[in-house]
């Protein structure tokens, strides 16, 4: 079977450009063909090691008409059997050539993050979608919410590798609570970097924090650092390619969004044995946290998660290294991709 994937503008190095090389990669049974209309830092390329079945294409114009074009041809060339894609505007464009080509192709929505939280998905552009692919239950419930028959959406999450994962240690008694946290540098925005720096500067406990990521507001971010006189408690990490190399031993993972699609981070932290304290945003981390690996909090509620810190802290030892290795199996990419696989001939075969 024949997939045409048209990406959003993606940054380069985050969760959704993970997830497309992983399908890309282990899906052997499809051919792919992975257009790009608009290019960030297109190093997260190098992560697709597939050697036949597929191709790639990037346009690196800003002009939207040239991105249209560039569509277009393409996928006019290609002549899909699915048009898979991250955004509504090419779900509305690939819609309108199937009407003006008679063309056969099915088309799929694959959002990223919460339509409600974004304008990556309008209401209107969900219609020029036959189908759709819910990374959440959260996603799944604003779809129905929008209009959406439920068989028309399949939840699928997202996959993550978890065999030969080594297990990040939890401190020795004695030592300072170690969180970490890896995302981007937003203080106001998605991420919500400040309420995470404002929590740190009340806590009454020993700690230190490890900051691995970039963004727009990391220097606003080390100036509220120091203003709230924390700053030597953090290591600011910067961005690496695989964060999880650098760590050995921590804590928990700390996630404080406003809203997610499904954070890869907090089920990457739990196929390491890491727990994980995370904001109930939505959509995604209610879907992965649960009593055997983490705690979820009040959205934007520092005092319950400063308190959350506090007990990892004096009741280090509670979560099982395995046990919390354990709920990540079932995103593994195996199980994944057989899911993917099964979708697509359903989709086909309507």
């Amino acid at each position: 079977m024949k997939i045409t994937l048209i990406t959003q503008y993606l940054e380069g190095h985050g969760g959704t450009e993970r997830v497309i090389s992983h399908l890309v990669n282990e899906d052997l049974e499809n051919n792919y063909q992975v257009l790009i209309p608009e290019s960030g830092n297109p190093e997260w390329l190098q992560w697709i090691t597939r050697d036949s079945g597929y191709e790639l294409k990037i346009c690196h114009s800003k002009n939207r008409q040239i991105q249209r074009d560039f569509v277009t041809t393409n996928l006019l060339a290609s002549n899909p059997d699915i048009v898979l894609s991250l955004e509504g505007k090419a779900c509305e464009l690939a819609y309108e050539l199937k009407q003006k080509y008679s063309l056969t192709y099915k088309i799929v929505s694959w959002g990223h993050t919460s339509i409600s939280e974004s304008n990556i998905f309008a209401r209107r552009e969900l219609a020029f979608s036959e189908y759709h692919l819910a990374i959440s239950t959260g996603i799944q419930k604003q779809l129905l919410a929008l209009g959406v028959p439920a068989h028309k959406i399949f939840l699928i999450y997202n996959p993550i590798r978890t065999v030969n994962k080594k297990t990040i240690q939890t401190p020795a008694a004695q030592k300072p609570f170690h969180a970490v946290f890896i995302g981007r540098i937003l203080l106001d925005d998605q991420k919500n970097v400040r309420m995470l720096l404002e929590t740190m500067a009340h806590l009454d406990i020993p700690w230190k924090l490890d900051i691995f990521g970039k963004g727009q507001d990391l220097p606003a971010a080390k100036a509220l650092a120091k203003q709230l006189q924390i700053a030597p408690h953090i290591n600011w990490r910067g961005w690496v390619p695989n964060p999880w190399d650098f760590i050995t031993e921590a804590d928990c993972l700390l996630l404080c969004s406003k809203y997610e699609g499904f954070p890869m981070v907090i089920i990457e932290a739990a196929s390491y044995g890491l727990p994980i304290i995370s904001t109930d945003c939505p959509t995604g981390p209610a879907d992965i946290i649960n009593k055997d690996n983490g705690i979820l909090t009040p959205m934007n509620d520092q005092q319950a998660f400063g308190t959350a810190c506090r007990q990892l802290y004096y009741l280090r030892g509670r979560y099982d290294h395995s046990t919390v290795k354990k709920t990540a199996l079932k995103f593994d990419i195996s199980r994944y991709i057989k899911r993917i696989q099964h979708i697509y001939t359903l989709i086909a075969a309507e």
